[in-house]
């Protein structure tokens, strides 16, 4: 027996892929999908968001992982793309991304010897410091391959993660940078999502106002040596308050203003929903673009065992879907292709484990082995990441082609 199209769990046994449909039952599910047209409104929120806040975008890339979303968001106007390691660059720069943060920083050789590769594919890299002792290393590296590299000065907070922890140590490190050969200080960068306390929005205005009058510093006294210049902030959360509180700092205007939110590219049915909530609640630009950022990324599962009065088992589990930040909630109910239900808020996910979930329905749907349920997921980070391949659907399911991850 010959096994066909076996490249990943959510693969279509038939011999034809065309004219696929996941409600027909044309693929192996549990499956992840992507909803296209959920995916052009999120493209298109998001740039006139930061066009009309005079920002430019470099979407974390890390949250999917995608080329062919990255492809997408550089195609719908982004400036470039954000990562978190030297691999997830090579992917990126494979997307065709021309600039790119690494918004860490770059330690090992074999790490530097990956970066050194795009750049001298003239591809623009931009790498967070915050230690004296991470400079000699970076120098040391580029200096025989006379290379120039571009450093970002991480501006942290207290109890966060890195970045220096006084203006003081960011001036100091800038001096340094320029004492060294094949480095040049770019600009800062920060990551807001630190900032906890019971008044984050405060503290996030104020990490923002730190960071930029470091920039307005670095700049006055002549620190920054790279012909690129920029400061850079933002994850998912917070995108509205670092725009506005940059826009606010008037910083010369050859500084890039660089924003890095990445969820909203699939956005989520829980932790970034109500994230977006409060961007809303706090942005009258948020709320004049139209109709909010859409959940596109769905998961689709079966109903497997019915062993209990009001418990449905599903055929999902650890190995599918984010579980750290809320579990999947059923959005739509579907039988032999019809839509039996998406009246869903009174049902519950209430437990998973590696391969199963535990459901909880109520009286007023009576699901059958065999029906199809669909998902929306909380962090889609952590949903990404389970999967080698994922579908592209339209509105009706039909299945429109694979995209590949590269975690």
């Amino acid at each position: 027996m010959k096994y066909q199209n076996t490249k990943h769990k959510a693969a279509s046994p038939l011999t034809s892929s065309s004219q696929l449909n996941l409600l027909n039952q044309d693929i192996c599910l549990p499956a992840a999908v992507l909803k296209q047209s959920a995916i052009r409104h999120n493209l298109n929120w998001m740039q006139s968001f930061a066009n009309l806040s005079n920002v430019l975008l470099a979407p974390h890339g890390k949250t999917s992982m995608t080329p062919w979303l990255f492809q997408q968001q550089l195609a719908a106007g982004a400036w470039g793309l954000t990562v978190a390691t030297a691999y997830q660059a090579q992917i990126a720069a494979s997307a065709g991304a021309r600039r790119i943060i690494l918004a860490n920083q770059l330690i090992g050789k074999a790490n530097m010897a990956l970066i050194a590769g795009l750049l001298q594919d003239e591809i623009e890299v931009f790498v967070c410091v915050d230690h004296p002792a991470q400079l000699k290393e970076l120098s040391d590296f580029f200096t025989p391959l006379q290379l120039e590299l571009a450093l970002l000065i991480e501006f942290g907070v207290a109890g966060g993660r890195c970045g220096c922890r006084t203006e003081a140590q960011v001036m100091a490190l800038a001096g340094q940078i320029n004492t060294l050969p094949a480095i040049s200080l770019a600009g800062i960068e920060f990551y807001e999502g630190v900032v906890k306390g019971p008044a984050p929005e405060q503290g996030v205005r104020q990490l923002v106002k730190q960071a930029a009058s470091l920039m307005h510093s670095l700049s006055q006294q002549r620190l920054i040596s790279y012909p690129t210049q920029l400061i850079s902030g933002a994850g998912s959360v917070w995108y509205d308050l670092v725009a506005e509180e940059l826009a606010a700092a008037q910083l010369p205007k050859q500084i890039s203003l660089v924003l890095r939110p990445g969820c909203y590219i699939s956005h989520d049915q829980g932790i970034y929903q109500q994230a977006q909530q409060q961007v809303l609640a706090r942005s009258k630009l948020a709320c004049s673009l139209g109709e909010d950022l859409q959940n596109s990324l769905e998961l689709a599962v079966y109903v497997q065992s019915l062993p209990e009065p009001g418990l449905a088992v599903l055929s999902f589990g650890k190995r599918d879907a984010a579980f750290d930040a809320g579990l999947p909630q059923a959005i739509a109910l579907y039988r032999n292709g019809e839509l039996q239900s998406s009246s869903l808020q009174n049902c519950e996910t209430i437990k998973v484990m590696d391969q199963h979930a535990f459901w909880r329905y109520d009286q007023s749907v009576s699901p059958q082995i065999g029906d199809i349920l669909l998902l929306g997921t909380s962090h889609p980070c952590l949903t990404f990441d389970k999967w080698r391949t994922l579908w592209l659907v339209d509105d009706h399911y039909n299945l429109l082609q694979e995209v590949d991850t590269f975690f």
